[in-house]
């Protein structure tokens, strides 16, 4: 019964859209995947990672040769107008191409960590990160070859504890939304200087949410490590990155949707994808080492996070940004003799995103509803809500918009949460991305229907990534864990079921920090 109930709850999750509307109308792995370097060294003044950032070039395809990895094979796999950048270490081997359009770039962090036998005659800048010539150098060449940076509005704010929050956006594509924002939370010895961490994760957010709504705030008045997932993970060491996706940034007061169509799951993999190079070429510039990055997703996150390394099996290893997978919350397949239901729940689904994408709907309003009901609950708690039916219960606004937050996403009733204090559930609802893309809505639901193909699952048995599963008793519940099954992992981790949590108590529970982020952290720590 306990299984059958949490099924329940799971598609309560991801049908609380349709209340909204009701409502308003390789190769193997060749070597160690990471370079530390001891803190030590840190007191060696480096030119600004932030500054060095607009002279590269970030649009390009980006490739990283890791300490231990040899140049030439890299060489050989990357495409053309690849970039190549080098992790410090002695590479003593003859370098020998004929791609002519191809950028190598070693970087050097301080006087004897970077040796390449004949760099200059294989056409290898190095870049003395310590020196002001060195920079001066790609400051001209920056401006000789024409580059123009596609990051802008880089911001960094001081959390309190020593922890910094970064966040840019980088421009992905022409359209106005191609626009996404990469978000950096780290502790740091001081302002742009972080220290030696000692594990990592790039975290995609759900539906409708951003990083900050799900992760980074979650809807807290103070953000510290009983409250924010990030900051919990920063202070324990972890470095951990974030994504806001481009249909995030879509304003309310939108009407022409045109640009959504099509908009679905492998855009936002090659997005996400694109992100994790620049974070990885990041943590390289501030003592991190090229290491590929975990991978978590939460709820729709999820679909992202498969979808990349089921992208990256049909890639040569040096093309691979996704190191691990950690599924929070979400099944992309259950046992179709088991839960008959699940099938023919998402079949349906199937039917319904089709029939709005064919009636040129390309977009879900979900945000719109959840956002105005969220401000009657915040502006006029105590007013009774303008839905109640006649025969229905009296709700006031925040008995409403709780009611419909304990049907799976936090453990409670239109009075009380269980785990989580509802005011800030008012907060997410209030600041959510009003519009989501309905081909997303198609293609998570045809990854759940057997009977429709969807390009991100064609290769799940070839991904043999580390996978961890978290999930929520009252939602997801241990339901989620048979998808790492489809695999052909090796290491996936014991499943974490957090008793009596629903879908959102994961990041704003009150004991979230002890019962959901610290079994994370020890995870990212062993998987680093």
């Amino acid at each position: 019964m306990r299984t059958l109930k949490s099924l329940f709850r799971f598609f309560m999750i991801l049908t609380f859209s349709g209340l909204v509307i009701v409502l308003f109308n390789r190769c193997e792995k060749p070597v160690a995947d990471d370079l530390y370097l001891e803190d030590s060294i840190a007191s060696e003044e480096l030119y600004p990672w932030q500054d060095l950032l607009q002279q590269l070039d970030l649009q390009s395809e980006i490739l990283f040769v890791q300490k231990g990895e040899s140049i030439q094979d890299v060489l050989d796999v990357a495409k053309s107008g690849s970039v190549i950048y080098i992790e410090p270490g002695i590479y003593q081997e003859e370098i020998s191409t004929n791609k002519s359009d191809i950028e190598l770039i070693g970087f050097s962090l301080d006087q004897d960590d970077l040796t390449i036998k004949n760099a200059s005659k294989s056409n290898i800048e190095i870049i003395n990160l310590y020196d002001e010539s060195s920079f001066d150098n790609l400051q001209n060449r920056s401006f000789s070859k024409g580059i123009r940076s596609c990051l802008s509005n880089m911001t960094r704010e001081d959390l309190g504890g020593k922890i910094a929050h970064y966040s840019f956006d980088i421009r992905m594509g022409p359209g106005e939304y191609d626009v996404v924002t990469i978000h950096r939370v780290v502790k740091e010895n001081k302002a742009y200087k972080p220290i030696r961490t000692k594990g990592h994760v790039f975290m995609v957010h759900g539906a409708i949410q951003d990083f900050d709504d799900i992760f980074l705030t979650a809807g807290a008045e103070v953000i510290n490590a009983e409250t924010s997932s990030p900051f919990y993970l920063a202070s324990n060491k972890i470095d951990v990155w974030g994504i806001d996706m481009g249909w995030t940034k879509v304003p309310l007061e939108t009407q022409d949707f045109s640009f959504m169509e099509g908009w679905g799951i492998e855009k936002d993999v090659s997005h996400a994808l694109r992100a994790m190079s620049i974070a990885r070429l990041i943590r390289g510039l501030t003592r991190q080492g090229f290491s590929r990055l975990n991978l978590l997703g939460f709820s729709y996150g999820v679909d992202v996070a498969y979808g990349a390394a089921n992208r990256e099996t049909q890639q040569h290893w040096f093309w691979r940004d996704v190191k691990g997978i950690i599924q929070v919350d979400r099944a992309l397949k259950l046992n179709s003799t088991e839960f008959p239901n699940f099938q023919g729940y998402w079949c349906n689904e199937v039917t319904i995103a089709s029939d709005s994408i064919s009636n040129g709907q390309y977009h879900d309003p979900w945000g719109v509803g959840l956002m105005y009901i969220g401000n009657l609950a915040l502006n006029a708690p105590n007013d009774p809500s303008p839905f109640n039916e006649t025969n229905g219960p009296n709700y006031t606004n925040l008995q409403y918009i709780m009611n419909a937050g304990s049907q799976g996403f936090f453990t409670g009733t239109s009075d009380e949460f269980e785990h989580t204090k509802p005011m800030r559930w008012v907060r997410l609802a209030v600041s959510v991305a009003p519009h989501w893309p309905n081909q997303v809505k198609y293609d998570m639901a045809s990854c759940c229907c057997d009977a429709v193909d969807v390009s991100y699952e064609e290769h799940f048995d070839e991904i043999t990534v580390p996978i961890l599963y978290i999930g929520a008793e009252f939602a997801g519940g241990l339901l989620g864990s048979y998808t790492s099954s489809f695999t052909a992992s090796t290491d996936i981790g014991d499943p974490i079921i957090v008793d009596r949590y629903s879908h959102a108590d994961l990041w704003f529970a009150d004991n979230a920090a002890q019962d959901v982020w610290s079994p994370l952290r020890e995870w990212l720590k062993n998987h680093k």
